[in-house]
């Protein structure tokens, strides 16, 4: 085997340093003859190691740093794919419509019930509201809202000649609330000494705590 290898490394070296003429040429005419075959080879060699050793590790690693970028690129062309800007543009416009109607979070109720009260005492009532623990619904068109139920109690002042004129009034405009107040119950009974009494029960529609703090 190393028989092998030295002839064929002898027949390697006399071809690439044969000199036309002379079939014993001296060893510095077979160098000479050698280096124009030996500079490109090497140099050929060194980019090859070059680029195995330095280069390619270098470009994984600047993959590896901008991995997330490029990921987030990937994630955008598809959604231009998917929902054009002018489309996306509607849907932010039509999200901004929609947290107008709500409240910014579950502890603004007790501001939206004084108004309320407030509201009530407009058209000649008395009012006590309170609110309760927001829940959320089955229902797949209210996901990522949270409705704040409240409850309350009416009674017309002493100085409402009309209480129930005043009370179909209130409720006109209790359903018409630029905020969304869904009505669930209502109750109304008379009382011989106070007069009407009126019971009702409603929600109110809150955005999550979580999309309040990313506003």
């Amino acid at each position: 085997m190393n028989a092998d290898l030295t002839r064929l490394f002898r027949s390697a070296w006399h071809l690439l340093t044969d000199v036309p003429g002379w079939s014993e040429p001296p060893l510095k005419l077979r160098l000479r003859r050698l280096v124009p075959i030996l500079l490109p080879f090497s140099a050929s060699l060194l980019l090859v190691g070059w680029s195995i050793l330095v280069h390619r590790p270098q470009i994984e690693r600047t993959r590896a740093n901008f991995a997330p970028l490029i990921a987030l690129e990937q994630d955008t062309r598809q959604l231009r794919e998917v929902c054009s800007d002018e489309e996306a543009m509607n849907l932010a416009e039509g999200a901004r419509e929609a947290a107008a109607l709500m409240l910014p979070s579950p502890e603004a109720a007790p501001g939206q019930l004084e108004e309320i009260r407030e509201t009530v005492s407009r058209h000649q009532w008395v009012g006590v509201f309170k609110d309760y623990q927001p829940v959320t619904t089955g229902n797949p068109q209210d996901r990522g809202i949270l409705f704040v139920p409240a409850a309350g109690k009416m009674m017309p002042e002493r100085r409402n000649t009309r209480p129930f004129v005043t009370l179909l009034e209130f409720l006109t405009e209790f359903t018409s609330m630029k905020l969304r107040t869904d009505l669930t119950r209502l109750a109304i009974r008379v009382d011989e000494q106070s007069g009407p009494v009126v019971e009702l029960n409603f929600r109110m529609a809150s955005l999550p705590p979580h999309e309040e703090a990313s506003q």
